[in-house]
């Protein structure tokens, strides 16, 4: 059974149910996911719908459909008895879920590990009461899971080995057939609720920065067609012309000049393909004041948590505001030392996410896990 709440995890669920399926073709896999693990050959019990979302206020306003499909959930587990549980990333969810599969005495694996780090050790103690198997993505998670007396196994980024066949920066503009410079690529993130609190920013920003630069170029790509409702609700009152772009991404990450990105897996993108980058992010006031108390470090993108230290701008919450973007743009579009400086330090930490090979590597330590509950 394998259980993925939002659209990245079902990006990670599908890359590795095709793994699975590739080292073991008579696997049967279930859960809850969408179309790129369906693709993969998982029977969808649940589909994942709108249940990738930020927040806490914004989850407890829909508690009674989240209930409705965990309980769901846990009926079909102990119906169908699978053999190990993996839960993909969505802690709040999948920590939870860990919890009944052990108690019911179902393997359970995490791939794709809940940012603990981040958060302190409240949950820490959960995934050693209820995870027999971490697989994360970053070797300073396996430091830190050592630390904590907890076995985990490292197997790289998967984003190395698909970016690994992106275009370069000439190629991707011919694609997007860019005609203005500089080119800037507006990458609010990939849920619904990202895009109402941050594309208008995005946009704010991108009026001030055309005031600067008359000529340059806006891009946004669409993760799904299901976003485009809200993005072309958003672009109605933009101050610029914008171009959206349905599954354009890598298009736009490889040939910008600049991205402005909210925090999340994009930045790694940006670090395997080197453009500048500013780090944009908002959430609703309460689940911002909760972060605040409960946060444990310094930065929340994920290129300067790897890197160790801030490689790229962050401008979060009430420091997002479009003035002070547009100023940090202009800087660095306006100063070669500065995006030399940050494509550097960028390359470095896309270094750090390993080598190809992360899907295979994940689903290999899948069924030795499941092969050492066999054995006992």
């Amino acid at each position: 059974m394998i259980v993925a709440g939002e659209t990245s995890g079902d990006i990670h669920g599908g890359r590795l149910c095709r793994e699975l399926k590739k080292l073991d073709p008579e696997i049967r896999l279930f859960g809850m996911g969408g179309e790129r693990m369906a693709a993969a050959g998982v029977e969808l019990v649940q589909e994942i719908g709108k249940t990738g979302v930020v927040g806490f206020w914004e989850v407890y306003k829909d508690i009674g459909r989240y209930r409705k499909i965990f309980h769901n959930l846990v009926r079909v587990m102990e119906e169908r008895r699978p053999r190990a549980v993996i839960l993909i990333d969505y802690p709040g969810f999948n920590l939870r879920f860990a919890r009944r599969a052990r108690e019911r005495g179902v393997r359970v694996i995490y791939y794709i590990s809940p940012q603990l780090w981040a958060w302190g050790k409240r949950r820490v103690e959960k995934v050693r009461r209820f995870v027999d198997r971490m697989i994360v993505i970053f070797q300073f998670e396996q430091e830190f899971y050592a630390r904590e007396g907890i076995e985990a196994v490292w197997v790289g980024h998967p984003l190395v080995a698909e970016l690994d066949r992106s275009p370069d920066r000439d190629s991707a503009r011919k694609t997007l057939e860019t005609t203005g410079s500089p080119v800037i690529g507006l990458l609010p993130g990939s849920r619904k609720s990202e895009i109402e609190k941050i594309l208008p920013v995005l946009l704010q920003t991108a009026g001030r920065i055309s005031r600067d630069f008359p000529e340059a170029e806006f891009l946004l790509p669409a993760a799904t067609a299901g976003l485009r409702p809200p993005i072309d609700d958003c672009l109605r009152d933009s101050p610029v012309r914008v171009r959206a772009e349905e599954g354009l991404s890598r298009e736009v990450i490889a040939g910008a000049d600049l991205l402005l990105a909210a925090s999340g897996t994009v930045t790694l993108e940006a670090a395997l393909l080197a453009p500048p980058l500013i780090i944009i992010y908002r959430l609703s006031f309460f689940t911002w004041l909760f972060i605040r108390m409960m946060i444990r470090i310094p930065h929340i993108g994920l290129v300067n948590i790897v890197a160790g230290k801030e490689i790229v701008p962050e401008f979060i919450q009430y420091r997002a505001r479009p003035d002070r973007i547009a100023r940090e743009a202009k800087k660095i579009l306006s100063r070669p030392e500065i995006r030399r400086r940050m494509a550097e330090e960028l390359a470095e930490v896309g270094k750090a996410l390993g080598e190809p090979g992360s899907s295979r590597r994940a689903a290999r330590a899948c069924l030795e896990a499941i092969a050492d509950r066999a054995d006992n």
